[in-house]
C-alpha cells in the first residue's frame, strides 16, 4: 500500500508566523501526531544547526508543533544527540545546549525542555538488537530510546557522505549515541600519531577499553584491544588521535538506515515526521556558515512513512530544480541507496499518494 504524504506549499517571502499557521494547518489535516497517547513522553527530534548555520529549523515552527503535542502529553521534549567530529560545538552537551539556545530553542521560547538525548560526553545509550546486513545491536541515545513516541522535525539538505539527508537520516544518525555514530562512519580504530601529542590525557581519561596509555608524555595506543568507540578522537584537540574515514559511502548510508530502523523498534513505531523543504542548502546544518539556497523553497510535508516522506520530499526538489541538485553538488554519491535499502527492510515504502493541502 503507498504511504500517505500530505504537502502544504511554502515560500522564501512568506513570514516566520506564515509558515507556523501552515505548519499547523498540516498537522491537523496529516493527523501525524496520532502515534502520541496521554502522557508518553514525546520527543521531537531535531538538529539545532551549528554555530553560524541559518538553514535549521526555526525554533518558532518548533513551538508550533509543541504547541499541538501538548494536546496528547505533557510530556513532550526537544532533543538532539551529540556528535563526534571536532569542528563545531556539538561534541558535549553544555556547547551543544549553548548553541541550541544561541538559536532560539529555549523552555520559553517552545514551552518544553531541551535535551541532549546521549549525555554530556555523548555516553549513554541504549542497545537495540536488530537483524541488520551490518549490525546485530545499534547504540541508540537513551533518551530517545527511553521515550514513547516521537515527532521527526527534519530540514532536508543535501549531504556530502549521504548525497540528501532528511527524515532517515534524521533518525538514523541523529537519534545515535556518539558511539553509534561513529560505528557508522568508520570501520577502523582510529590513527595516532604521538608527534603532535602534548601530553594532556585527556583520551587516556576517556577510553573504554583502557588501549591508551601515557608513557613519557606522549600517548602509546594499544590497537587489538580498542573497541572502536571514538571517544579519544572526539577529546583530543591536537590532532594526535583522528578518526579514519574508511567506510564507502554505500556502506555508510545502509548503517544509518540500520540504525534508523532501531529507532522504529524500539518505539514501536510510534514516530511521525514532518520534512521542511525550505531553504534546501548543498550542505547539512553542522556546517557552520549561511549556504544559499540550491532551489526555490517549496514547503512542508507530513507522513507517518518514513521512506515516503522521503522520496516524496526528494522528488519534489528534483521537479522544483529541474535536475538532481543533490548529485550536481556530491557526484560520487548516489542519495537513492539510503531510500532503497530502507524499504527493503521494511521501514516504509517508495510508493506514496500526494495530498496536497
Amino acid at each position: 500500500m503507498p504511504g500517505k504524504v500530505y504537502y502544504i506549499k511554502t515560500d522564501e517571502n512568506e513570514s516566520v508566523e506564515s509558515v507556523s499557521k501552515k505548519l499547523g494547518v498540516l498537522i491537523e489535516a496529516s493527523n501525524v501526531l496520532d502515534c502520541m497517547a496521554k502522557d508518553d513522553f514525546a520527543a521531537i527530534k531535531l538538529h539545532f544547526g551549528d554555530v553560524g548555520n541559518t538553514g535549521h529549523i526555526r525554533h518558532e515552527w518548533v513551538r508550533e508543533a509543541a504547541r499541538h503535542i501538548g494536546r496528547k502529553t505533557p510530556n513532550a521534549f526537544v532533543a538532539d544527540s551529540n556528535v563526534i567530529y571536532k569542528m563545531g560545538k556539538r561534541a558535549n552537551s553544555v556547547e551543544h545546549l549553548r548553541i541550541a539556545d544561541e538559536h532560539g530553542f529555549t523552555l520559553k521560547n517552545i514551552g518544553v525542555p531541551i535535551l541532549i538525548a546521549d549525555g554530556l560526553r555523548g555516553m549513554n545509550f541504549t542497545e537495540v538488537e536488530i537483524l541488520g546486513k551490518h549490525f546485530s545491536k545499534v547504540k541508540i541515545a537513551s533518551d530517545f530510546a527511553c521515550s514513547n513516541s516521537m515527532l521527526a522535525m527534519s530540514h532536508m539538505t543535501g549531504h556530502i557522505v549521504t548525497g540528501m539527508g532528511c527524515a532517515i537520516k534524521n533518525l538514523g544518525m541523529g537519534c545515535a549515541a556518539r558511539r553509534g555514530k561513529y560505528e557508522q562512519h568508520c570501520g577502523a580504530a582510529p590513527e595516532v600519531n604521538a608527534d603532535h601529542c602534548v601530553g594532556c590525557g585527556a583520551c587516556v581519561a576517556v577510553c573504554p577499553a583502557g588501549c591508551l596509555k601515557l608513557k613519557a608524555k606522549k600517548i602509546s595506543f594499544d590497537k587489538e584491544s580498542c573497541l572502536g568507540c571514538g571517544e579519544c578522537a572526539v577529546v583530543c584537540r591536537t590532532k594526535a588521535i583522528e578518526i579514519r574515514w574508511s567506510e564507502t559511502l554505500e556502506n555508510l548510508q545502509e548503517k544509518m538506515v540500520e540504525y534508523a530502523g532501531g529507532v522504529i523498534k524500539v518505539l514501536k513505531g510510534k514516530i511521525g515526521y514532518i520534512n521542511f523543504l525550505i531553504k534546501v542548502t548543498k550542505d547539512c546544518d553542522c556546517l557552520a556558515k549561511d549556504d544559499p539556497r540550491i532551489v526555490k523553497d517549496i514547503g512542508i510535508l507530513a507522513s507517518s512513512d518514513p521512506v515516503a516522506i522521503d522520496k516524496a520530499s526528494v522528488d519534489m526538489v528534483l521537479e522544483a530544480a529541474g535536475k538532481d541538485v543533490f548529485k550536481s553538488g556530491y557526484p560520487e554519491t548516489d542519495w537513492s541507496v539510503q531510500l532503497k535499502y530502507a524499504a527493503t527492510l521494511g521501514l516504509g515504502t517508495l510508493d506514496y499518494t500526494l495530498e496536497t493541502l
